[in-house]
């Protein structure tokens, strides 16, 4: 029998135990580069989303004091369009109890071109008595409002009609309100909103025609809704009328301050009333649009949300 010498035996065994070593080595340094590859790139994006918060910190702060700037910008603007209001009363007031006086004592030393400057100055005086008290309305819009509750249109609208009625049959016209929804909020603010909008229909119809002003609503789903829970619900109501219409390229500017469309001598107003609307309905956080066509009467649709957020 023949034996093997150990060293013989053991020869491959430590060839094949080094060849696997090597390969598991191998495997191992693989790893780390990989781990520290993914490692870096960790440390890469970690560094990219720090700069990115840091950004987004800047960037809220800088909104913030922004905001409270127009905050206290609207604030000064505001104040100061009230206290400008009042101060601006007293004066015209002074005018036109003098300008009563000019007439009453020395009409008749007056002849009549003297009697038409006169007048002038006192309609220049109570139209701008009347932008000043508008002025005042529209500042005081913003204030915090100590009444938020369910406003039922429909009342709230035959109250306007019975305000108005001495100035319907003046006119030989009618306003038809159908029924309408109830909606949370001031009902102060709704009152100014919807008289300013029907006095517009009555007052702005076609020469020889009675003025027709109909009121209608509805409670409609919000499409835009992307909050939590089921869409919110919106109330939209429309005031139309027969009037004399709008020319399209006045829709968007009849919101503005003072926008006036026709001479005073022939529509009376001083230009504030849609104003004053377009104001309401942004404090609400809802939308006024007009439709219309020359000769063929007006739509205004507003869409305001049936509960104020919070208020549920």
């Amino acid at each position: 029998m023949k034996f093997k010498r150990l060293d013989d035996l053991a020869e491959p065994i430590c060839q094949e135990s080094a060849s696997e070593s090597c390969e598991s080595c191998g495997l191992l340094q693989q790893q780390i580069v990989e781990l520290t590859s993914c490692v870096a790139e960790a440390r890469e994006v970690r560094d990219r989303v720090l700069t990115e918060l840091e950004e987004m910190t800047a960037l809220e702060t800088s909104l913030r004091e922004k905001t409270q700037a127009l905050v206290r910008s609207n604030q000064e603007l505001d104040q100061f369009a009230s206290v400008a209001a009042h101060d601006l009363q007293e004066p015209l007031h002074s005018i036109l109890v003098f300008l009563d006086l000019l007439r009453v004592k020395c009409g008749n030393r007056l002849d009549a071109n003297g009697l038409s400057i006169v007048n002038r100055v006192r309609s220049a005086a109570i139209r701008m008595q009347e932008q000043i008290q508008g002025l005042l309305v529209y500042s005081r819009l913003d204030a915090p409002s100590s009444q938020c509750e369910m406003v039922p249109l429909g009342p709230l609208c035959e109250d306007i009609i019975a305000s108005l009625q001495g100035k319907i049959e003046e006119f030989g016209g009618a306003v038809v309100v159908q029924e309408l929804p109830a909606i949370q909020g001031d009902s102060i603010h709704f009152r100014q909103l919807f008289q300013n909008l029907i006095q517009n229909g009555l007052k702005f119809h076609r020469p020889g025609q009675p003025p027709m002003v109909k009121v209608s609503g509805r409670v409609i789903t919000d499409r835009r809704w992307r909050g939590a829970g089921p869409p919110r619900r919106l109330c939209q109501v429309d005031i139309s009328d027969q009037g004399i219409g709008i020319p399209s390229e006045y829709h968007h500017k009849i919101f503005d301050m003072f926008q006036r469309l026709h001479r005073k001598d022939e529509y009376a107003g001083v230009g504030i009333g849609l104003a004053l609307c377009q104001r309401i309905v942004n404090r609400y956080g809802g939308e006024i649009v007009v439709h219309s066509e020359v000769g063929h009467g007006s739509i205004f649709t507003v869409t305001l949300p049936e509960y104020q957020k919070g208020l549920e």
